[in-house]
């Protein structure tokens, strides 16, 4: 199935701000892994975009026919209300490391990864032990702790940091 992609216009059948020839042109720029068929592609960027519609965007969505969060209206940016039809590159951008950082989790689960270095001793041959980090930790990040997408949205999200809730 062909992927639908986002222009601006606020499709109300648009499943993406990223085709999957922008996905493949992206991995290759930033050297990220992702799947070689189309087909995984696309659903990759599909995922990438339901993921993104969870976030708290600035704004408001321009149409509620729209099937995607972007484009919005009232988005302020450097003391500046961009148009409605606007579509950040970094929205795109955002999508395409996305859907890198889930295509990671999908080829190695957090569940997988080994913990911090407890010990590591030399003496002869070299002993090294890793934490054990339980499935449930608050500790176990879902993908790379360096995650690209999160910087991308940082400006279009109504909150960004950190912010400290008063209890």
């Amino acid at each position: 199935m062909t992927l639908i992609v986002e222009d601006g216009t606020g499709k109300p059948d648009a499943e993406s701000y990223a085709s999957a020839a922008d996905l493949v042109i992206y991995a290759g720029k930033f050297g990220v892994t992702i799947p070689a068929d189309e087909p995984a592609q696309e659903a990759l960027l599909r995922r990438a975009a339901l993921a993104m519609d969870g976030m708290t965007w600035k704004g408001r969505k321009t149409s509620s026919d729209q099937a995607l969060a972007w484009p919005r209206r009232g988005v302020e940016l450097d003391c500046e209300i961009k148009p409605d039809n606007y579509l950040p590159a970094r929205i795109e951008y955002g999508q395409m490391a996305l859907a890198a950082e889930i295509h990671a989790d999908d080829i190695d689960p957090p569940e997988r990864r080994k913990g911090a270095i407890t010990v590591d001793r030399v003496e002869g041959a070299v002993t090294r032990e890793y934490a054990v980090i339980p499935s449930n930790s608050s500790r176990l990040l879902p993908a790379a702790p360096d995650r690209p997408s999160a910087t991308q949205f940082a400006d279009y999200l109504l909150k960004r940091g950190l912010f400290a809730v008063r209890a």
